[in-house]
């Protein structure tokens, strides 16, 4: 199995009334990938609510394999969340990704 972790902050000019909405909008879009992209097991957003982390937003994958992974980081429903939903809001993006 491998956990595919990236992390965002918000952009400065994005709205900072509208934060809610878009974690929630990237989390239900994610979820919903599941059983559709070979090998996601599960994807869920977080907002971060708490003042010591230093990113905005929180994405939490699993998937079968690393194989898995390339196909789902490419594969058009998954770039679509990136595009319409993430990147209009966010910057600054990091990743971790490792093997159980």
């Amino acid at each position: 199995m491998v956990k595919h972790i990236v992390m965002w902050n918000f952009k400065e000019d994005f709205p900072s009334e509208k934060r809610e909405d878009m974690a929630k909008e990237a989390d239900t879009r994610l979820k919903a990938l599941v059983g559709q992209i070979p090998g996601l097991r599960s994807a869920e957003m977080k907002l971060n609510r708490l003042p010591g982390s230093n990113r905005d937003l929180m994405l939490i994958s699993d998937l079968d394999t690393p194989e898995d992974l390339e196909g789902y980081q490419v594969h058009p429903l998954h770039v679509a969340v990136a595009e319409e939903v993430i990147k209009p809001a966010a910057c600054d993006r990091v990743c971790f990704d490792y093997e159980i």
